[in-house]
């Protein structure tokens, strides 16, 4: 159960601050997995199962029908559902609707839309509506739909994985928008889309093979940005205007240091350089004493500077797949740390890391250690150490002491 529960965790970090680690598969590459056979034998079943599915619903008192979920039944045209006053959300994700009409949208309840993979290249908002959050993920948009213009409701709109170029300036009289998500479409983000981005609090816009950012980027008011999967070496100087950040992902960019725009960012609580080129980290990362979340792995770095030992709230550290030869002794004082991870370098020993009160879940895989942690191992509120690929030398009676403890623990070993 507690390597369930530490896998689940490991999962849902992932999904929170790696969002665009990969591009989600888009309706082609699904088709092509599967013969023409197969393709029309999975047409017939959704439409078999869509045609059940709404003689379910003509049997149902229209009021008493709150959701509409049907997905992956591959129909050419949606259904008339504007006698469902009472439905809150729509999701008709899977289907083959480059056009999609504003009658789908009737209900006065409606409050969250789902129309992902369905091949949309038009789609139609009515007026009025009280719509919060839009997901057209995976279509064939090449433009913001102008229609969205009349969700005055909307909070979250998230558009990854079309062909859009621009953001238009009227996304400036959304008021109420919150988080934008771009990943995976065409944006080069020119001084304009800054522009027209500067009430969002929340913008990811990873995956669009963006080189530099624009000199304006300073008039944002975002509280986090994720530029995960771009080509950006730099940041400019502007960028420092920014210091009401609180969450900035780098992930898999081409950074060959931290830039010291970032000195300043006191607010910050959430730092992501995965997969870049940094080869140290600068002592100005120590002075971020909000810092909760520290994500430095497959990079180069050869040391973890004195000056961390300030981050008083750290709690994930992530430094795998790096060049680190030793952990330094203070590290047992970061009494806030619950993750850490140091495995894929070269360490040789490690302190005696069971003084770190909150420690929870450690893993230094694939290192050159010889002398086994058993201090951590006995440790009483650990939840999952990860030992695999080191060099210890183990007695008889010490293989079956690490047998007990894998009854309190989840050792992966």
């Amino acid at each position: 159960m507690k390597l369930r529960t530490s896998i689940l965790i490991c999962i849902s970090i992932s999904c929170v601050f790696f969002t665009c680690s990969t591009q989600p598969p888009t309706k082609s590459a699904y088709n092509a997995y599967y013969s023409e056979e197969q393709l029309r034998e999975m047409r017939e079943q959704g439409r078999a199962q869509a045609k059940a599915y709404f003689e379910k619903l003509e049997k149902m008192h229209p009021d008493s029908v709150k959701t509409l979920e049907l997905s992956w039944t591959y129909l050419d045209s949606l259904p008339d559902v504007s006698k469902y006053n009472k439905v809150w959300m729509i999701s008709f994700s899977g289907n083959e609707t480059p056009k999609v009409d504003k009658s789908l949208f009737s209900s006065d309840s409606l409050t969250h839309v789902r129309l992902e993979s369905c091949g949309i290249r038009e789609i139609e908002f009515p007026e009025g509506n009280r719509i919060e959050s839009i997901t057209l993920t995976n279509n064939e948009l090449t433009r913001i739909p102008s229609s969205i213009r009349r969700c005055k409701h909307l909070r979250s709109l998230n558009l990854e994985g079309n062909q859009i170029r621009h953001i238009p300036r009227w996304i400036l009289d959304l008021d109420s928008l919150e988080d934008l998500t771009l990943n995976f479409n065409q944006l080069k983000l020119n001084r304009s889309d800054i522009r027209h981005l500067s009430k969002v609090k929340q913008i990811i816009i990873g995956g669009n093979g963006i080189e530099k950012l624009p000199n304006n980027i300073g008039r944002l008011h975002c509280e986090s940005m994720n530029l995960g999967k771009n080509k950006l070496r730099a940041l400019p100087k502007s960028f420092a205007n920014l210091k009401q950040i609180k969450s900035l992902i780098f992930y898999e960019n081409k950074f060959e240091e931290i830039p010291e725009v970032l000195a300043d960012f006191k607010e910050l609580k959430h730092l992501d350089f995965y997969k870049n080129n940094l080869t140290q980290i600068p002592d100005f990362v120590g002075n971020m004493d909000g810092l909760q979340q520290l994500f430095l792995a497959f990079n180069k770095i050869e040391l973890i500077p004195d000056t961390l030992r300030h981050l008083k709230r750290l709690k994930y550290f992530y430094i795998h797949h790096n060049e680190l030869h030793f952990l330094p002794e203070w590290i047992t004082e970061m009494d806030s740390i619950e993750r850490f991870g140091v495995g894929f370098n070269h360490l040789l020993d490690l302190p005696d890391l069971s003084k770190m009160k909150s420690l929870k879940d450690f893993d230094c895989e694939h290192n050159l250690l010889e002398r086994f942690p058993w201090g951590l191992v006995e440790k009483p509120d650990m939840e999952i150490i990860v030992l695999r690929d080191n060099d210890f030398v183990m007695t008889d009676e010490e293989k079956v002491k690490l047998e007990e403890a894998k009854k309190q623990t989840t050792i992966v070993y």
